[in-house]
């Protein structure tokens, strides 16, 4: 008798630790505005945008995408992207680089960085469902500072080398700029009022339809902007 209650107590404990270790196993996912490397920097009703570091050896929590995005990056790294359902998958991101992506269901999954650089990103998620894009408005003639281009958005990325303007031009959509690189930037208005800004990369700014300035750049070295319009 003192046998069997044995086996059965070892048994039991055997399928706990079992049961703790598939538990552990287990991702227990988040939303994006609930991992902690993801930090929200600008939320409308049609984007939320998010600045995400990771140094290298860091990792997101698990954490669950809903929705279509635009990954604006900052720097060059190697990272493993990690899908709930998948293999992981080794990507090199690069400073300047615009990517688009589109959920059409929700997306689990983490990073880490395993690279020897930090991971940095802006990562624009559009919160206007797909199904009541506008279509495409823009003109016919390409324009060779266009790095994505499709029914959801338009990116476009502009360098400006110490002392150079752009024209006073409006923006016809409505979006969000990214400064991919740091520097001194100096906004004029049609009015002749100016300001200028000591930028951060990462810095990003919400771009109302009918905007009307001239970017100069008043520092002393290049500046990288992407600007994300939305359809």
């Amino acid at each position: 008798m003192r046998g069997m209650v044995r086996s059965v107590a070892l048994a039991i404990l055997c399928w706990t630790h079992a049961l703790c270790a598939a538990q552990a196993t287990t991702p227990s996912a988040v939303p994006i505005e609930q991992e902690p490397a993801h930090q929200l920097v600008l939320q409308n009703e049609y984007v939320r945008v998010f600045e995400i570091r990771l140094p290298p050896g860091g990792a997101t929590l698990w954490h669950v995408h809903l929705h279509d995005g635009v990954v604006v990056g900052l720097s060059d790294a190697t990272i493993e992207d990690q899908p709930e359902d998948g293999k992981a998958e080794t990507i090199h991101p690069h400073r300047g680089e615009v990517a688009y992506g589109a959920t059409s269901t929700a997306r689990t999954h983490r990073v880490r960085n395993v690279g020897e650089t930090t991971f940095h990103i802006v990562y624009i998620e559009l919160l206007t469902p797909d199904d009541v894009s506008p279509g495409r408005t823009d003109a016919a003639a390409p324009d060779p500072r266009v790095v994505v281009d499709n029914d959801r958005v338009r990116a476009l990325r502009r360098i400006l080398v110490p002392g150079e303007s752009t024209d006073m031009h409006t923006h016809a959509s409505k979006g969000v700029g990214v400064l991919v690189t740091a520097g001194r930037l100096e906004i004029s208005t049609p009015e002749g009022a100016a300001k200028t800004l000591e930028t951060k990369a990462g810095a990003v700014q919400w771009i109302e339809p009918g905007t009307t300035h001239r970017l100069k750049n008043a520092g002393d070295a290049p500046i990288e902007i992407v600007d994300v319009e939305l359809r």
